[in-house]
């Protein structure tokens, strides 16, 4: 007999084993519909737990175990889920069909031999962050100016796109260790030896390294960058440091003015013909006049700054002044306290240039003009013609003083 006569045979079988039986064939696959469909249930909210996902698969332990270690597993985030899946159906079949087949076929493959090095997917990164933006639109913020500012900032990507900065770009290790798996292997391995111990970083680093590693070394940092005009342009750390971080570091993080002057070039030739930026502003020491560019006593450079020549920078001229912070705000730099700290104050305010008491020239004029708009105008409004930065020219009166 062959083996199609076979199988026939044992269909033909069956078929009249069910007819003739139909309340117990009926039973039977009610019982098995039952079975399966309780299995699947079960299975379906196992593969919803944190358990599924860190302990099923080796590679995911690392993950797994920082999760569970983290501020964000807490009774407003339960599993991984809150994170990594949609909004919707869409969202869910993205994540079970496309991620879950993609990570079982890996797993099978054994393609990652030590979870350290596991990467979030590409297209599953805006997941992660429309979640982080839902969940903290939704109360769980302490600043409530910080997803409108992230919402605006920008960064440019390698062809010079500009890209919307993701949370998870500056927030990177908030949840689970991300860097490249041997810098994560060595930087455990001295923690575990000198918890004590910095572990200084050599290279060069992408610009979403550089926000990610700063929101934890100097969040000041970065989010005074991220409220900034400089945010919504796409102007990056590397774009201004550079991104090679020894020299950053030789540096101690300064840029000089030439950096500047690629997106600011008027402001930059105005402002690098002036004293401030050529040395002729002089003290005299033990008889000898010194300019700015050989002044680096530690009391005369808190003011006398300009121009003091670094050995990176042979110019040494410096925005950084007046336009101070990560903020670059034009508004604080347009102020008179930026003229004051060095003009009127300092170490020694015994030789300050600028003399504001009542019976000097610009101490009338100040208290006249104060008299008349109600505050103090600033320095910037007669010195400065047009929002020029050469403030050498003196313009004339505006007409509201």
């Amino acid at each position: 007999m062959s083996e199609d006569e076979k199988c026939g045979c044992w269909s033909t079988k069956a078929i009249e084993w069910v007819t003739q039986n139909k309340r117990t064939a009926g039973i039977g696959l009610i019982v098995f519909l039952a079975v399966f469909g309780i299995g699947n249930l079960q299975m379906y909210h196992y593969s919803e737990t944190v358990a599924f996902c860190g302990q099923l698969c080796h590679e995911m332990d690392i993950h797994y175990t920082s999760f569970m270690e983290s501020k964000h597993h807490n009774e407003h985030v339960h599993n991984c889920h809150e994170c990594h899946v949609g909004a919707g159906l869409k969202g869910f079949l993205h994540a079970k069909l496309s991620d879950g087949t993609h990570d079982t076929i890996e797993h099978v493959k054994g393609t990652f031999s030590d979870g350290r090095i596991i990467e979030i997917a590409e297209d599953s990164i805006p997941v992660v962050n429309s979640n982080c933006i839902r969940c903290h639109s939704e109360g769980y913020t302490k600043d409530d100016t910080h997803l409108p500012a992230v919402a605006t900032s920008m960064r440019k990507i390698s062809d010079g796109v500009l890209k919307g900065v993701m949370c998870i770009e500056c927030h990177a290790g908030l949840v689970h260790p991300h860097m490249p798996g041997d810098m994560f292997k060595a930087y455990t391995e001295v923690k575990k030896a000198h918890p004590e111990a910095k572990i200084e970083p050599i290279g060069t680093y992408k610009d979403v390294e550089c926000l990610g590693c700063h929101k934890n070394t100097t969040p000041e940092v970065v989010k005074e960058w991220t409220m900034g005009k400089h945010a919504k342009k796409g102007v990056t750390c590397d774009g201004c440091h550079g991104n090679d971080h020894s020299v950053i570091k030789e540096r101690a993080g300064h840029v000089p003015a030439s950096s500047c002057s690629g997106c600011h070039e008027k402001e930059y030739n105005e402002f690098k013909h002036t004293k401030h930026m050529q040395g002729r502003v002089v003290v005299k020491v033990a008889g000898e006049e010194i300019g700015t560019k050989q002044l680096s006593m530690s009391l005369c450079k808190d003011c006398h700054r300009f121009s003091i020549i670094r050995p990176w920078d042979e110019a040494g001229e410096d925005c950084g002044s007046c336009h101070m912070g990560h903020v670059f705000s034009k508004e604080q730099a347009s102020r008179s306290s930026a003229c004051e700290k060095c003009h009127t104050g300092g170490a020694f305010p015994d030789h300050s240039e600028l003399d504001l008491s009542p019976d000097s020239s610009h101490g009338r004029m100040l208290t006249r003009w104060t008299d008349r708009i109600g505050h103090k105008p600033a320095c910037q409004e007669c010195h400065g013609p047009e929002k020029s930065h050469n403030f050498e020219k003196i313009n004339v009166v505006p007409e509201r003083l």
